[in-house]
């Protein structure tokens, strides 16, 4: 199944595994949300992912 997570500023992560979307998370939040940098953990990301039916 695919895995997304949605941002609140209409960015859309998605892959094949949690670690791919949790990567892509972490990237958008140093390049766009640097405030948050350090606040969010893969753990409260995990939490986030939404899976899609292929």
């Amino acid at each position: 199944m695919t895995r997304q997570v949605r941002c609140e500023c209409g960015y859309i992560a998605r892959g094949d595994t949690d670690d791919a979307v949790i990567s892509q998370v972490l990237a958008h939040l140093a390049a766009d949300h640097p405030d948050l940098v350090g606040t969010e953990t893969a753990d409260d990301i995990r939490g986030w992912i939404e899976l899609l039916p292929d």
